[in-house]
C-alpha cells in the first residue's frame, strides 16, 4: 500500500533536495483525478545530493521494479550506474516511488521545477510540490494517453 508521506519524511531526513511531481502534487493540490498508485518525486542532481538519495534508498529498501514483490536490489555506488538514467522505478516499503531525473518538459529536471514549487505538508512533513501550473505543462508535455486524460478531468472539473 503506497503511503507517500512515509517516503518523502525518509527523502527529508536525509536531507535530499527533491521536488514532488505527478499524483501526488495533484492529491496535494486536490485536483478532481483518480488516485495514484506511486510517488514521484524529480531530485536535484548534485553528487552530495545523489549521495544522500542513496542512504535514504537504503532506509526505504528500495529495489528495481520488478515481477519480485519487494523489487529486486541494486548496488548504490557506484551512484553513475543508476543517476545516469532518466527514471528508476522503484518498490520501498511504503510503497512504489519513481524517481524521475528529466520529467517531459522539465529539460533540467530539479533546475526547472524547483523555482515554480512550493512547500506543502504531507504527513508531518513539509515538502516542495511543484504548483498547479507546472503539473499542467509536464502532463501536456509528456503527451502520454493517460497524462492527457488527466489533463482532460482537470479541465472539466476545475477546482
Amino acid at each position: 500500500m503506497l503511503n507517500p508521506a512515509a517516503i518523502v519524511e525518509v527523502l527529508v531526513r536525509h536531507g535530499v533536495r527533491f521536488v514532488v511531481i505527478g499524483g501526488v502534487a495533484a492529491m496535494v493540490h486536490d485536483l478532481p483525478l483518480p488516485a495514484t498508485i506511486d510517488i514521484d518525486v524529480t531530485p536535484d542532481r548534485q553528487v552530495g545530493n545523489l549521495e544522500r538519495l542513496a542512504l535514504a534508498f537504503n532506509e526505504l529498501e528500495a529495489g528495481l521494479l520488478t515481477a519480485d514483490a519487494g523489487g529486486t536490489w541494486f548496488p548504490r555506488h557506484p551512484i553513475e550506474n543508476w543517476a545516469s538514467y532518466d527514471t528508476l522505478h522503484l518498490m520501498t516499503n511504503f510503497g512504489p516511488l519513481d524517481i524521475v531525473f528529466t520529467p517531459d518538459g522539465a529539460e533540467r529536471g530539479f533546475d526547472d521545477l524547483v523555482a515554480g514549487a512550493e512547500f506543502h505538508i504531507l504527513g508531518d512533513t513539509n515538502a516542495l510540490v511543484i504548483s498547479i501550473e507546472t503539473w499542467e505543462r509536464l502532463k501536456e508535455a509528456s503527451g502520454r494517453a493517460k497524462d492527457l486524460e488527466h489533463l482532460d478531468l482537470f479541465r472539466e472539473h476545475p477546482r
